[in-house]
């Protein structure tokens, strides 16, 4: 196994990994990345816990929906991404998620 040195939103993590898989995992890190920095961006969601979440259900939605075939309705009639309906898809999921775990934050 070896050892790396990677970023996700600002901290570091060391990860092991096979040598032959080293690329998936960095690409898997750089997806992780993008999708928790859009979501700190977004400034909707606030706490690093938080925005980890949401970008772990985000993905697990896009692989489920990709599993299922429901991934079809990301793509307009000129078969490319159809960027309005993701960024619904994902407010909506932001949306709901606040929801639930707005009455967490009164406990602290």
């Amino acid at each position: 196994m070896e050892q790396i040195e990677v970023n996700i939103l600002g901290r570091s993590y060391r990860l092991a990994c096979a040598p032959d898989e080293k690329s998936e995992l960095l690409a898997a890190v750089t997806l992780v990345d993008k999708k928790m920095q859009s979501l700190k961006e977004s400034k909707k969601i606030a706490g690093a816990d938080r925005i980890a979440v949401m970008a772990a259900l985000q993905l697990a939605h896009e692989i489920l929906a990709m599993k299922t075939g429901a991934h079809t309705n990301f793509f307009n009639e000129k078969n490319s991404i159809d960027s309005d309906e993701i960024r619904h898809r994902i407010e909506s999921m932001s949306d709901m998620i606040d929801t639930v775990l707005a009455p967490q934050d009164q406990l602290f």
